[in-house]
């Protein structure tokens, strides 16, 4: 492997990986806000205009704000506007003391705040229109990825203009993981990479796995992870396979219903951030692994999970974290003793089982199907570390991995193009 294939794993692992507070639709919204509450001065808005993609909304509709215990757009826009810092990324949103919650929560329900979904093809687009009753204003848009801010505009005059990313450009690093495959990442992770230069990684197991602790020792959405923990009957089965579930669903419990602690993401998430770190890390403590063997098996795994994600929509209406789970396949894979080509097995199970997993938008129950999508993943694995996979006659399965990975992003990016208008119409009719 040349130095230059090995550069753009780093690239793609440091640019895919990034910390977040909350769910990252709604604080995509805080950070175009702050950036306007810092052109204004922080000064009293008289309004506040929030437009955003339809898929923005759709996540952005139930999921706890960190720090205020509320859901919904006004409240990120109004947490944003009066505190949040620009320079943040995705750590926009800071910790609130109860003055400020309150003034947050005020502004939000004032009738200041709209929020509409913007006539515009693109699944992630945000813009932010703040205005001081003296009559000043900032407007900012954000486009392409969550802190893609491009566009910056102060009364009359543009501060800046970057242009709307279109999807005919991607990151040079999205290219080359589009053209890669499994067998290739697997080398690199296992063979070719020194561990030292892959330490990064381990910050993926430190926030998820706060995250999950935090799930469990505070009751957050419906608490499926503690559920899981503490099941009876049918449900009590006290075993490496429930802890990864229960673990799991509790980072996604603490992460959705308004920790604040911060996430590590993977490809633009922090629920497939966490699916694709918990897994591997309670695995590699019941197994007792070396600190090496779970660098190795954690940059399998987000390098798989951004494998397969860069082959789908930014947002779609597929649950992406059944792709994030199959990055933990493989990296449990591997911790197992197993091979690229149990691996591959698993994908391809994962692919032919559940590829239906469905995204109506971010709330307490994304805790739910993240703990299906990880079931599904430890279901897939056990059979394939026994030899058993889905044969290529099956449904979209094809002989290569890497064709049922393209396969399942061509279903996701046409297949479901109609899925997300229809779950659109149903949440926007029931919140009417």
């Amino acid at each position: 492997m040349n130095q230059h294939s090995r550069m753009m794993y780093r690239t793609a692992l440091k640019s895919s990986i990034q910390l977040a507070k909350g769910c990252t639709e709604p604080v995509a919204v805080a950070l175009a806000a702050a950036k306007c509450g810092a052109q204004l001065d922080r000064a009293e808005p008289a309004t506040i205009e929030v437009a955003v993609s339809a898929n923005i909304f759709k996540n952005a509709l139930a999921v706890i704000v960190p720090g205020t215990g509320e859901a919904g757009l006004p409240v990120a826009a109004s947490l944003g506007y009066l505190w949040g810092d620009p320079a943040a990324g995705l750590g926009v949103i800071p910790q609130l003391t109860t003055d400020q919650r309150t003034r947050v929560l005020g502004l939000a329900h004032s009738g200041k705040v709209t929020v509409t979904v913007a006539d515009v093809p693109d699944k992630l687009y945000v813009a932010v229109k703040a205005t001081t009753p003296d009559g000043h204003t900032a407007l900012t848009k954000i486009a392409g990825s969550h802190t893609n801010i491009y566009f910056v505009q102060q009364d009359d005059q543009v501060v800046w203009d970057n242009g709307k990313p279109t999807q005919a450009a991607p990151a040079g690093w999205l290219t080359f993981m589009r053209q890669t495959t499994l067998a290739d990442i697997w080398d690199f992770a296992v063979n070719q990479e020194a561990v030292e230069g892959l330490q990064f990684i381990l910050t993926t197991r430190d926030h998820n796995l706060a995250l999950a602790q935090d799930g469990f020792d505070h009751h957050y959405g419906m608490g499926v992870g503690q559920a899981i923990a503490s099941a009876k009957g049918l449900g009590n089965t006290d075993n490496l396979t429930s802890r990864i579930i229960a673990w799991t669903a509790a980072a996604a419990d603490a992460r959705m219903g308004g920790s604040q602690l911060l996430a590590a993401t993977n490809s633009g998430s922090g629920n497939q951030g966490i699916t694709a770190t918990v897994p591997v890390c309670v695995a590699a403590e019941e197994w007792g692994s070396s600190k090496k063997q779970l660098i190795r098996a954690l940059t399998l795994s987000h390098l798989t999970a951004i494998y397969i994600h860069s082959f789908l929509p930014s947002l779609t209406a597929y649950c992406a974290t059944h792709s994030a789970a199959m990055g933990a396949a493989t990296g449990i894979c591997y911790l197992a003793g197993g091979t690229v080509e149990d691996a591959a097995r698993a994908i391809k199970i994962m692919i032919g089982d559940a590829n239906g997993l469905i995204c109506d938008g971010a709330g307490c129950s994304c805790a739910v199907k993240v703990s299906t999508a990880v079931q599904t993943m430890l279901k897939a694995v056990d059979m394939a570390l026994q030899g058993i996979t889905v044969p290529a006659t099956n449904g979209v399965v094809s002989e290569s991995v890497d064709e049922t990975i393209r396969g399942l992003g061509k279903l996701t990016s046409e297949g479901m193009a109609a899925t997300d208008s229809i779950i659109l119409k149903i949440m926007r009719a029931k919140n009417n």
